[in-house]
């Protein structure tokens, strides 16, 4: 399976309450900064619709945005266009960059601690419906790429992943973790240090 276009959802744990216009300018300012990885273009906003994608930074090669869909806040970093590579590479990357889009919004004055992320609670799916079709093959392929992937992020912890049932949605898995390491030990492993 082509995983180029890996979504990666880290759900919060404090902060659901944090209205969504306040990352407007907190977003605006990551692009002056130019805080993230890869060129950031643009902030839009969706605080309008309900369950909705939020408030999105876009970037060339990934959407970042703080996301409500299904009514669950997280933060969301999907992949849009990414050298070809490695499955494992793919999941790498993107957890990663959702990670230290996380920690940055946890430390991010603006905000004033009102933060805080679950890094053991992740949704994990592929946003290409043509690449990865909703159905049993598609979770399978996805899933013997996860499991490998998942293991070594969480350190062989026990973890839970429940597919995604509703056809109309993309193929993917919301990620339950027992124990997991917390966010800045996370962002040290996928650095490599």
């Amino acid at each position: 399976m082509n995983l180029t276009k890996i979504g990666v959802k880290i759900f919060l744990e404090k902060g659901v309450e944090t209205p969504l216009s306040s990352f407007v300018p907190v977003f605006h300012r990551w692009i002056q900064e130019d805080l993230l990885e890869g060129l950031l273009v643009d902030v839009t906003e969706y605080t309008h619709v309900h369950q909705g994608p939020g408030v999105l930074l876009i970037a060339h090669e990934a959407n970042y945005s703080v996301d409500e869909t299904d009514g669950k806040r997280g933060f969301l970093y999907t992949q849009k266009r990414t050298p070809e590579k490695s499955a494992p590479d793919h999941l790498k990357t993107a957890f990663r960059r959702a990670l230290q889009a996380c920690a940055l919004l946890e430390r991010e004055p603006a905000l004033a601690g009102q933060l805080k992320f679950a890094p053991n609670h992740a949704r994990v799916f592929i946003n290409d419906r043509l690449e990865a079709p909703h159905g049993a093959d598609s979770h399978g392929r996805l899933e013997e790429s996860l499991n490998p992937f998942l293991n070594w992020l969480y350190d062989g912890e026990k973890y839970l992943l429940i597919p995604e049932k509703d056809p109309l949605k993309r193929t993917g898995f919301e990620v339950k973790v027992e124990k997991s390491p917390d966010l800045p030990a996370m962002l040290q492993k996928l650095n490599g240090n």
